[in-house]
């Protein structure tokens, strides 16, 4: 990712994430500000980058998860977050005659998000597929043929 911007337009590196996209997904709620989204990205920006399955991995060259599904995990990552400092800071920003209303919206949303960003994390990561690096090294595995290598038990 390149260089951060801080400003409401402003957009992570070369990618469609921005502050006013965070906003308009969780319908421009009251009391979220652009450091909160921007800090948020950062984090989730680097968590994404470490679980996803990268090209050097078996089977990944052509199924390497895309740009546009890493940055849909990483918006709806930060949606979860930012709509659990909303639910923490109601008192803060709403007057007391909508807090009520306004709990039970953020509630909902966050469910429905928490929902999607697993999915899309799960994806990214294909826990159940194989991600294991191409090359060998005596330290870990031992042998020259791929049977050896592989550790099979048929190995004669």
């Amino acid at each position: 990712m390149g260089e951060l911007v801080v400003d409401e337009g402003a957009t992570v590196g070369d990618t469609s994430i921005s502050p006013r996209v965070i906003r308009d997904l969780l319908n421009r709620p009251r009391g979220l500000n652009a450091a909160t989204i921007i800090e948020y990205l950062n984090i989730r920006i680097a968590e994404i980058n470490k679980k996803s399955r990268e090209s050097g991995y078996v089977g990944v060259t052509t199924n390497a998860p895309t740009t546009a599904l890493r940055e849909s995990a990483i918006k709806f990552l930060v949606c979860c977050d930012c709509l659990r400092v909303l639910i923490d800071t109601i008192p803060a920003v709403v007057p007391e005659k909508e807090q009520g209303t306004s709990d039970i919206r953020f509630n909902k949303q966050l469910a429905s998000f928490e929902k999607q960003a697993a999915q899309l994390v799960a994806q990214i990561e294909e826990k159940g597929g194989t991600a294991f690096y191409t090359k060998a090294t005596t330290a870990k595995v031992s042998g020259t043929t791929s049977g050896q290598l592989s550790g099979s038990l048929n190995y004669e």
